[in-house]
């Protein structure tokens, strides 16, 4: 699935209106295209910790943990893909690595 290089909320404006009059466009603050991949899941995991945090039912703290799980493996294949690029341009095990690596991250479009 392809990312549109155009925010869908403004159709790649960088506002939309109210009515109040135009307004810096929620999705894009302004941009006119979509925020990156890590960005949205951020947003995402942040909204649901903000769901999920005083409920107390089981299925809350598994998905409280789900989030915290997420952001730790996220984080070891950050630091894994700049150790990939720290690597000598001729291993092609680092590339390969860092390729996948980016690959779930999502950080860098693909060459």
């Amino acid at each position: 699935m392809t990312t549109p290089n155009v925010c869908l909320t403004c159709y790649g404006r960088g506002e939309t209106a109210t009515e109040h009059g135009p307004a810096v466009c929620p999705d894009c603050f302004g941009e006119g295209k979509p925020p990156a991949r890590g960005t949205r899941l951020e947003w995402r995991l942040r909204e649901l910790e903000r769901v999920y945090r005083d409920d107390r039912s089981e299925a809350a703290a598994d998905i409280v943990w789900l989030v915290h799980e997420l952001r730790g493996a996220r984080d070891a294949l950050v630091q894994v893909l700049a150790r990939c690029d720290d690597a000598d341009e001729g291993d092609a095990v680092a590339r390969e690595v860092k390729f996948l690596a980016n690959a779930a991250l999502g950080l860098y479009e693909p060459t």
